[in-house]
C-alpha cells in the first residue's frame, strides 16, 4: 500500500509534465514565421449544359461550362421514357468538348411542348444531381422528368416553362438553373393566311390577301354569299392565284351593295363551322345575313347583330388573328 502511494504521486506529475510539453508545441508551431501550405481548392472540373435547343430542326446543342475538357459523349439526353440517347450514338463528330466547346447533335423533340434532361449515365429515374445534370422544359409546364429536376436543383419551378418558339437558348452560367436564365424564339412564323382585305359593293369586286408569312395558293378556296352563290377563286382569278405575304388578289364576284354576307372557305363544305373551314367572314348594310350564324360559331365573326355600314368601300383593318366588326 505504501508503494502504491509513492507510485500515484508520481505517475501524476509525469502525465501533466507531457501535457504542458505537447501545449508548449502546439502554441510554439502556431506562433512562430513557418509557412503552412495551403491545399489547392480550385480543383479543374468539367460542366456539361444544354446551350440551345432549336425545337424545329430536332437539334440539341451542348457546351462545356467548364474549366477542364469532357468528353459528352458518355452523357444520355432523355424526354422521357424510353426516349433516351447516348450522345455518342447521335453525335456526328469529336465528342470532346475543350472549354467553351459547344457539340450539336440531332434529336426527336417536340416543338410544340417538351422537356430535355441531360444524365452523366442512364439512371433516368434518378433526381441525384450528379446524374441529372441539367434540364428545361418549352411550351407548358409539368413535362417528363421536370418533378425530378427540380428535386435536383436543376429546374426551378414543374409549372414554369420557357416562352416563345422554335429556338430556345440558355443564358446563364455553369452554376445557374432554372426557367430564369432561358429564352425563346419570340417571332413566330405564320403560315399562310388568306383573309378578305377589301369589299366594294358597288363595283362587285373582292380583294384578298395573304397576312401570312409563307406562300398560299388562294385558287383553292372559295367564296361563298349564301346557298347557291359559291364560286372557287381558281374560276374567277384573272391573274397568279399564287400569293406571297402581303401580295392581293382581286376577283369579281357578285354582292348585293345594300346588304350581304361574305365567306371564304377552304373547301366546299359551305354548311361548315369549322375554323379550318370557314376561315373568313364579313357582312354589311344589315344583321343575320346568309352563314353569319355559322361565322360566330367558327370564331370568324363577334356577333349575329353586328354588321359593317354599307359603303362604295369596306376594308379591314385588322391582322391575321384579328375578327370581327370591330376590325372593319
Amino acid at each position: 500500500m505504501c508503494l502504491l502511494n509513492q507510485i500515484i504521486p508520481f505517475m501524476k506529475k509525469f502525465f501533466l509534465s507531457c501535457f504542458v510539453a505537447l501545449a508548449t508545441f502546439a502554441c510554439s508551431s502556431d506562433d512562430d514565421n513557418s509557412e503552412t501550405e495551403i491545399p489547392d481548392m480550385s480543383e479543374e472540373f468539367a460542366v456539361v449544359r444544354i446551350a440551345q435547343v432549336d425545337a424545329e430542326n430536332d437539334q440539341v446543342t451542348l457546351i462545356n461550362l467548364g474549366v477542364s475538357s469532357v468528353d459528352a459523349g458518355s452523357y444520355w439526353l432523355c424526354l422521357g421514357p424510353g426516349t433516351y440517347r447516348q450522345v455518342s450514338d447521335i453525335a456526328s463528330g469529336d465528342t470532346v468538348l475543350d472549354v467553351n466547346e459547344t457539340l450539336t447533335v440531332s434529336y426527336d423533340v417536340n416543338p410544340d411542348a417538351d422537356g430535355l434532361g441531360v444524365f452523366s449515365d442512364n439512371q433516368f429515374s434518378s433526381s441525384d444531381p450528379e446524374i441529372l445534370i441539367d434540364y428545361v422544359q418549352w411550351g407548358a409546364g409539368d413535362q417528363a422528368r421536370v418533378e425530378q429536376a427540380v428535386a435536383a436543383g436543376r429546374w426551378d419551378d414543374s409549372d414554369l416553362y420557357v416562352q416563345g418558339v422554335d429556338v430556345f437558348v440558355f443564358n446563364g452560367e455553369a452554376t445557374e438553373f432554372g426557367s430564369t436564365f432561358w429564352s425563346g424564339n419570340t417571332e413566330m412564323e405564320i403560315d399562310g393566311v388568306l383573309r378578305i382585305l377589301t369589299v366594294r359593293p358597288m363595283a362587285d369586286e373582292i380583294v384578298l390577301s395573304n397576312l401570312g408569312d409563307t406562300n398560299i395558293d388562294a385558287g383553292s378556296y372559295w367564296l361563298c354569299l349564301g346557298p347557291g352563290t359559291y364560286r372557287q377563286i381558281s374560276d374567277i382569278a384573272t391573274s397568279s392565284t399564287m400569293l406571297g405575304a402581303d401580295e392581293t388578289l382581286t376577283v369579281s364576284y357578285d354582292v348585293n351593295p345594300d346588304a350581304d354576307g361574305l365567306g371564304v372557305f377552304s373547301d366546299n363544305q359551305f354548311s361548315s363551322s369549322n375554323p379550318e373551314i370557314l376561315i373568313d367572314y364579313v357582312q354589311w348594310g344589315a344583321v343575320d345575313q346568309a352563314r353569319v350564324e355559322q361565322a360566330v360559331a367558327a370564331g370568324r365573326w363577334d356577333d349575329v347583330s353586328n354588321f359593317v355600314e354599307t359603303a362604295e368601300i369596306i376594308e379591314f383593318t385588322g391582322g391575321a388573328t384579328d375578327f370581327g366588326s370591330t376590325f372593319w
